[in-house]
């Protein structure tokens, strides 16, 4: 063949490439084609078949719940709950009804005769499931229950019947149907691969022989390239033809002549080289300084971080010395920023923290101090002022500033600030003094709701330092059992004879002071002693009852407080449990006192422990009731037995009428939810006599005895079988 008529490669490869691209065209176009005919035989089997199957058991699903509404029904004896149950029953049967009319109106999907057999006797049963709510909301029961059992239930038996038999049905021709549509899409799936084949067996042997004729020619360039590379002398490559490897022949070869050139080019770079890289080094060099400048401000803020911001905070204190000036330091954190990592997550906190960040920049003068000490805390360093009015009104510009709600993933959330404000000098004049300062001033803000800000004073440091002294001596109190047991007398409100003893804890201190239980019990909390102190009195007042009860007070119960930390540690149950073992107690010889305090956090924890301590008999009480703000639906959701009145509400009933009706109240409602009624705080005999006109069950208070010791308790109540005068 002439050499003008031949192709050059990039020819030859340009026809195969073209070649390739029309196989894949063809073979795209086949595959689209099968594969969205196979899609629309399964979407069109989908609707035809397996939807409305889907519809039959979600109605399946409905007709049994409403069964099961239908017959508890019957079993409730509470009117509220009946009620609720109705509203369910209500609620259940008319989605029933709307999604029975939805799947009937669909095309094909069953005969009419079995539509119009299940619809008749959806319609009676829908006729009777009335009957039993009037019942119901009459509290005829038995009347309800009656129609639930006898009436209605054929009804309901039919319609499920129904269900089933159309179901079935439903499910063999949808199982057909799928079955045919698999076999076609089996089929094209054949003939697109048969396809396939066929144009790779065309083009292979054109592809085999192209490869063959480029390799042997890139083999012979390959090794004359690597005898010039270790630097052999390689002969001239042969150039024939006129294609792309010919050319690159002819370019080996002038890359030999030109080898040696290269080489005197090199030698004169190196030196070049050499130069730019001492250049290189002394940028780096200072670089590495910038990178120390960097070290000083926080990464995802850009603020200033804690290094630097005492550094800066110092100098203000200088300089402010130097000029008779103020300078305020505001301690910030922002209010449950836990909550915001542990419901949206730490993307979610790191946006917040730098949307605060922007907040607080925006509030400040230009010259003063936004610095993030890390996590959610933040100070603001504000020199030259003259007045303290000045930090006061950027604090409240603060607390304006995050008023609206942060955007964080879509979602509006407000997070409040709480702020703790620190004087040079009035204060202190040493940054990390000031810093401490102001920071027990935040804690002092934190106590006082949150979302608002305190100032430091005398005050607030010399009870923080009486706190953390009397931490101290609690641990020693805890180490040298300063601790013991006093106990005041429950007793019937009607007769005033004993039914239990509260267990009150007393400290007397090493000094011999008697330390007041509302003074060291939140200081026991805070510092996490409360546990400790609670199992010891558990443990001893179980004993206690246990020894009066092996007396002859075999109908007592001991009452004893426990804290919302340890109601919420998932080893009281088994604790208790143990103790009653031990002393051989039954479980209503106990009596568990919480506040609502308890339901706080951790709800599920709670009602699992409170459930745990019900099944084994211990009584429930919620203390101080009517102080909380949501106490009627803990009583509702909770298992309590007992719930006492606060004294404040009892100290004043024979003088306040609102005091009297919250009693009354609070009487008729423990009552109405079979909760056994404690007056806490009677020490008159009027308001004894007010609360037995009531009704209230039980009493407490210095009427009848202060809180004993257990001996002088024994000596005064054990052998008493008779109320004493002066409490009838």
């Amino acid at each position: 063949m002439d050499a003008s008529l031949r192709l050059t490669l990039r020819q030859r490869l340009l026809l195969g490439f073209c070649a390739v691209g029309a196989l894949v065209v063809v073979l795209l176009a086949l595959g689209d084609r099968f594969i969205g005919d196979a899609a629309q035989r399964m979407d069109n089997t989908l609707a035809e078949q397996v939807r409305p199957l889907a519809r039959l058991n979600s109605l399946q699903s409905q007709i049994s719940r409403i069964r099961v509404l239908e017959v508890e029904l019957p079993r409730l004896t509470d009117l509220f709950a009946a009620t609720d149950q109705l509203e369910m029953m209500q609620s259940e049967a008319k989605s029933f009804d709307q999604q029975l009319a939805v799947y009937l109106a669909q095309p094909g999907v069953t005969d009419p005769e079995s539509a119009a057999t299940l619809v008749r006797h959806w319609r009676r049963y829908e006729t009777e499931l009335q009957s039993v709510r009037l019942f119901a909301l009459s509290m005829q029961m038995e009347e309800a229950k009656r129609i639930a059992t006898f009436v209605s239930a054929p009804h309901f038996k039919s319609i499920a019947l129904s269900l089933k038999q159309m179901a079935d049905g439903t499910e063999a021709t949808a199982a057909t149907a799928v079955a045919q549509a698999k076999a076609e899409h089996e089929r094209q799936r054949m003939t697109f691969l048969g396809a396939s084949l066929l144009g790779l067996a065309v083009l292979a042997p054109w592809f085999v022989l192209l490869a063959r004729s480029v390799t042997l020619r890139l083999a012979r360039l390959s090794d004359a390239a690597g005898q010039l590379a270790v630097g052999g002398q390689a002969g001239s490559i042969q150039v024939a033809g006129r294609d792309e490897l010919s050319e690159l022949g002819m370019a080996f070869n002038t890359m030999r002549a030109q080898v040696l050139e290269r080489e005197a080019a090199l030698r004169l770079s190196q030196d070049l080289l050499e130069s730019r890289v001492a250049e290189r080094t002394e940028a780096l060099n200072e670089a590495n300084k910038q990178l120390q400048y960097q070290a000083q401000y926080d990464s995802l803020t850009g603020l200033p971080n804690r290094l630097l911001a005492l550094d800066l905070l110092q100098q203000a204190i200088l300089i402010s010395q130097r000029q008779s000036t103020m300078v305020a330091l505001v301690f910030l954190d922002l209010d449950d920023f836990k909550k915001v990592n542990d419901s949206l997550g730490h993307s979610a906190g790191d946006t917040l923290i730098v949307q605060a960040a922007m907040r607080l920049r925006s509030t400040v003068r230009a010259q003063d101090t936004v610095a993030r000490l890390g996590g959610d805390e933040f100070i603001l360093i504000l020199a030259g002022l003259n007045h303290v009015a000045d930090a006061q009104t950027l604090c409240d510009k603060i607390l304006q500033a995050f008023t609206p709600p942060f955007v964080l993933d879509d979602v509006g959330m407000v997070v409040t600030p709480s702020m703790g404000l620190a004087l040079c000098p009035d204060h202190a004049d040493e940054a990390s003094q000031l810093l401490r300062y102001a920071d027990l001033a935040l804690y002092d803000a934190k106590e006082a709701g949150r979302n608002t800000y305190r100032h430091f004073n005398q005050s607030l440091y010399d009870s923080t330092l009486d706190r953390m002294v009397l931490e101290g001596q609690l641990r020693v109190a805890l180490e040298q059992q300063q601790f013991h047991l006093v106990y005041q007398p429950l007793l019937r409100a009607h007769d005033a004879r004993i039914v239990g003893v509260e267990a009150l804890l007393r400290w007397t201190n090493a000094q011999g002071q008697t330390v007041p239980p509302d003074r060291f019990i939140p200081v026991a909390e805070s510092a996490g002693l409360i546990m400790a102190i609670g199992t010891w009195v558990l443990e001893q007042a179980c004993a206690q009852i246990a020894e009066w009860r092996e007396a002859g007070a075999t109908d007592w119960y001991m009452a004893v407080n426990v804290s919302p930390s340890q109601f919420r540690d998932a080893g009281l149950a088994d604790k208790v449990r143990s103790l009653l073992a031990q002393h051989r107690l039954p479980g209503n010889a106990l009596q568990l006192e919480v506040t609502e305090g308890v339901f706080i956090r951790n709800p599920p924890e709670v009602r699992q422990a409170m459930q745990a301590l019900a099944s084994m008999g211990v009584k429930l009480a919620m203390d101080d009731f009517g102080t909380g703000y949501s106490s009627l639906s803990y009583l509702k959701r909770f298992p309590f037995n007992t719930i006492k009145i606060d004294r404040e509400f009892v100290r004043d009933i024979e003088a306040d009428a609102d005091d009297r009706a919250l009693v009354t109240a609070t009487i008729q409602m423990g009552h109405g939810l079979d909760l056994v009624v404690v007056a806490e705080g009677v020490e008159t005999q009027g308001q004894l006599d007010y609360l037995r006109h009531q009704g209230c069950d039980a009493v407490q208070g210095y009427l009848f005895s202060r809180p004993l010791p257990a001996p002088a308790l024994a000596a005064q109540w054990l052998a008493r079988h008779e109320a004493p005068e002066q409490a009838r």
